[in-house]
C-alpha cells in the first residue's frame, strides 16, 4: 500500500502541460492582421537560435491541488518559432522562400514564456512575455531589430489552462505586428 500511494504521489507530480501547436490561435482582440501591399523582398530563415537564460516554457496548475506543472510543446523551440513566424509572414504577405537569393534572417529567442496565473478572489487567466530579436545580414544590406511583448489573457470561470495557447498565440502576434509596422523593416525589404 505504501508503494501505491509513492506511485500515484510521484505520477501526480510529474504533470505536465502540453500545447499543441495547432491550438495556437489568438484572441479576436489580438488577431490583428496587418497585410503588406507593397512588392518586397522574400526572406529565408536561417537560424532559430535560443538565448533564454530559463530554457522552460512556463507553468500551469494541475489538479485539483493546483499543482504547479511545467508548459512543454510537442516540437524543440526553434522549429515552434519558424513555423509561427513564416505563418504569421505568409499571412502579411511577406514571402517566406529558401532560395539563395532571400534575405537571410536569424531569429534570437531571448524569451519565450507563458504562465498560468491564479490570484485570490479573481477568475484564472494566463499571461505571456516574448522577447525575439530578428537579424538580416546579406551583402549590402543589415538590420537588426528587437521586439518584446506582454499580454494577459482575461479571466472567467474556465480553467486558466485553456487560456495558454490563445495567450501565446495573441502575444506572439503582437510582437509580430510590431516587426512588420516597422518603417525600418519595410524599408530593408524593398
Amino acid at each position: 500500500m505504501k508503494y501505491l500511494v509513492l506511485v500515484v504521489m510521484v505520477a501526480c507530480s510529474m504533470a505536465k502541460v502540453e500545447i499543441d501547436s495547432s491550438e495556437l490561435l489568438p484572441y479576436k482582440e489580438s488577431s490583428q492582421v496587418t497585410k503588406l501591399s507593397q512588392k518586397l523582398r522574400p526572406v529565408r530563415i536561417d537560424l532559430v537560435e535560443d538565448k533564454r537564460e530559463n530554457k522552460s516554457f512556463g507553468f500551469a496548475y494541475t489538479g485539483v491541488q493546483y499543482v504547479k506543472s511545467p508548459v512543454e510543446f510537442g516540437v524543440p523551440l526553434d522549429i515552434l518559432i519558424r513555423d509561427l513566424t513564416t505563418d504569421a509572414f505568409e499571412k502579411r504577405n511577406l514571402i517566406i522562400d529558401n532560395r539563395p537569393n532571400s534575405l537571410g534572417m536569424e531569429i534570437q529567442v531571448n524569451k519565450f514564456w507563458v504562465e498560468e496565473v491564479i490570484e485570490e478572489f479573481q477568475p484564472e487567466k494566463a499571461r505571456c512575455k516574448i522577447d525575439l530579436s530578428f537579424h538580416i545580414n546579406a551583402e549590402k544590406t543589415k538590420w537588426s531589430g528587437q521586439y518584446w511583448t506582454e499580454f494577459t489573457s482575461g479571466g472567467d470561470l474556465s480553467d486558466g489552462t485553456t487560456r495558454l495557447a490563445p495567450t501565446l498565440a495573441s502575444c506572439f502576434n503582437e510582437l509580430i505586428e510590431k516587426l512588420v509596422n516597422d518603417q525600418k523593416f519595410q524599408e530593408i525589404l524593398k
